[in-house]
């Protein structure tokens, strides 16, 4: 499945309410992946996500700190960046199995790919590809029974 998005703005409106469909369906944990090549709008997904669930502070990109922290209300969100990541075990030092054991929590992880093992628990997998014209198509994956439900809720329909 393809969702074309004519200007950012239309990716920002998808993203909140993508975050707010996925809350209302009390999914958890929630583990994405955003793919896509350097502009083509990971990290302004994660920004208007966040907005969408009320958040009002800076959403920088975690590239350099690898992982960034978000409570809004009962969610605790992370925001992850494999990006510069030396090698996947450097993700141990991140304590991801700890945030795991939260009751509420979802993983928004930038470059998953880059993340070993991490990418194969993707209960979503978010493409995300940018047209000479600005267009940006956003290509949605559910892996799991979780990231269907979450799909399903986002965009009104049975999605497999």
């Amino acid at each position: 499945m393809k969702l074309i998005h004519e200007s950012e703005d239309s990716l920002r409106e998808s993203a909140a309410h993508a975050a707010c469909a996925w809350r209302d369906t009390n999914v958890s944990p929630l583990i994405v992946g955003l793919e896509g090549d350097l502009g083509a709008g990971k990290t302004t997904w994660v920004r208007a996500a966040l907005g969408g669930l009320g958040h009002m502070g800076r959403v920088p990109s975690p590239t350099f700190t690898l992982l960034e922290h978000y409570e809004i209300g009962p969610l605790t969100i992370l925001h992850l960046d494999f990006y510069r990541l030396a090698e996947a075990r450097e993700l141990e030092f991140l304590g991801l199995r700890d945030w795991l054991a939260l009751p509420r929590v979802w993983f928004f992880a930038e470059w998953p790919e880059q993340g070993g093992a991490f990418a194969d628990s993707l209960d979503i997998r978010l493409r995300l590809d940018v047209g000479s014209d600005d267009r940006r198509t956003l290509m949605p994956e559910a892996r799991t029974e979780s990231g269907r439900r979450a799909v399903a809720a986002w965009l009104g329909r049975d999605f497999k």
